[in-house]
């Protein structure tokens, strides 16, 4: 394992093939799959900076890796449908771990700059320059500073 891992080579692999099975390559081809996308490496990243994510993942690719050895064998070599099941049973066992899978595979998947244009959205960030944002009601926002003004200055000067 290198110096800066934090998953053996076989839980990386087994990662991969669960990102596989969540997000799934399309049948032609032309969107990627999560785990041939380097969502494990996001996933990674993630988990290096928060000691809790990193152990409900370390807790979470444990059992995903007894739970198909239990089917009969490493994940990669289960069925379509043994592989399905192992996921269905990780969600039900590891509620939290298959919350915060989801949650950062989503996030690691949709902010990788190629994937947008595949869905038929830009590339670019949504502002300033990508998606129109529509002016905000300057009425509403005076409303909605009212208390904050009403209230006075609650700081002190900086010196």
């Amino acid at each position: 394992m290198p110096n800066d891992a934090i998953w053996s080579e076989s839980h990386k692999a087994l990662l991969n093939q669960i990102l596989d099975e969540i997000i799934p390559a399309s049948n032609d081809g032309r969107i990627p799959s999560g785990g041939s996308l380097g969502v494990a490496e996001y996933l990674e990243a993630r988990a290096k900076d928060t000691p809790k994510l990193k152990e409900q993942f370390q807790r979470g690719l444990d059992q995903a890796s007894a739970l198909a050895e239990r089917k009969g064998g490493a994940f990669e070599d289960l069925s379509s449908d043994d592989r399905r099941q192992v996921v269905a049973d990780i969600e039900e066992l590891e509620p939290d771990f298959f919350s915060a899978l989801l949650r950062h595979t989503y996030m690691g998947y949709y902010t990788e700059p190629s994937v947008p244009p595949l869905f038929g959205l830009t590339d670019k960030a949504p502002h300033p320059d990508g998606y129109n944002v529509p002016d905000e009601d300057v009425e509403k926002l005076e409303r909605l500073l009212e208390p904050v003004k009403a209230r006075g200055r609650c700081y002190r000067e900086a010196i």
